[in-house]
This record gives structure tokens, sequence and C-alpha cells, in this order.
């Protein structure tokens, strides 16, 4: 790779990870979803559809896949408020969400999705991220803290298996550390 790009996860290494996740989500909510009542997994697009694709194939118990559309970046900033493309509509009276998001960063994006989704009646609501980055919560989404963590990441801005910079990267088979000035 170019002086552009640091290895940060392998393909091989998220892919173990992932499975790990997938055993922790199956043991969770094995008494909870059935055939009649599965588990809807909500995938944040365009960045955790890899993610979200391998863990969905692991899991073991009934579920109900959907996807969310909610942008936080422009170029490499953080936006100051998420943005709904999609999803926003999705039913989840009584239901159990568990959001698929490939990274957890200031906390804003997911806590606008919780407060969206915990406002239309959803049972219970948890997060299971690839990538969690503790370091950037902002104080008001202190709170926000993923039921499952593929890993936690320094501050560090990264592209690959799904994660992007301005669309581009998205397909790189590892996660790496971006350094555009490079």
């Amino acid at each position: 790779m170019s002086e552009q790009f640091t290895m940060l996860k392998t393909n091989d290494e998220i892919r173990r990870r992932i499975a790990e996740l997938a055993a922790a989500v199956s043991a969770d909510y094995a008494d909870i979803a059935t055939a009649e009542h599965p588990l809807l997994l909500l995938c944040t697009l365009r960045g955790a559809v890899f993610f979200s694709a391998d863990l969905v194939r692991a899991v073991s118990i009934p579920i109900e896949l959907d996807f969310l559309k909610v942008h936080s970046y422009i170029n490499t900033e953080s936006a100051l408020e998420p943005v709904f493309d999609l999803g926003r509509d999705i039913c989840v009276k009584d239901r159990h969400v568990l959001i698929l998001e490939d990274i957890v960063d200031t906390g804003r994006t997911m806590a606008a999705v919780r407060k969206h989704f915990e406002d239309k009646g959803a049972a219970s609501f948890r997060i299971c991220t690839m990538l969690d980055k503790p370091g950037r919560r902002v104080p008001e989404c202190a709170d926000i803290v993923p039921d499952y963590i593929g890993f936690t990441i320094p501050d560090l801005f990264v592209v690959g298996w799904g994660l992007d910079y301005n669309e581009k990267f998205r397909l790189l088979p590892d996660i790496m550390v971006y350094h555009p000035e490079a």
C-alpha cells in the first residue's frame, strides 16, 4: 500500500471478530427472537453493508433485515446534525431493534437514531458496531456506548471494509488508517 494508508485491522482479524459478535448476538437474543417475532436488524448504509452482510449470515436466530441511511460526515469532519435519508418510517413498535453500524464516533448519529426509534415504540434498542471510537464522543452523547463492539480504536480516520473518504476506498479489503496529506 502507498504511504497514504497504514494497516489497522486485517481482513482475517475482521472476519474472526464478526463471527464472535454474531455468536454473542445469537446467544443474547436466543430467548427473544422467534419466527413470528424476529430480531429486527437495521443496517446503516452505506458503510455498514460489508460488516452487516457477514454478521447476518453468521447469526443463528430468526432475523429481519432493513436499512437506514443516515449521514454524518462531510469529508473527514463530522457534521453537527445527522440526516436521515432512508429508514425514518420503519415500523419498530414493540420490536427488538439492533442497529448495525460501521463506526460510532461522536455518537450524534446513534443518539439521533436511538431517540427516533425509541420514540416510535421499540421494545429494546441496541447497537452493534464494527468500530468504536470513544475518544471522539461528544459530551452530550457520553451515554452512547455500543452493546457489541468489533474493535475499539483511537481517534484515527479509517477507510476500507465499507468505510470511505468521499465515497473512495470503501472496497479496500482491510481497515486502513487514511493519511490524506501523504
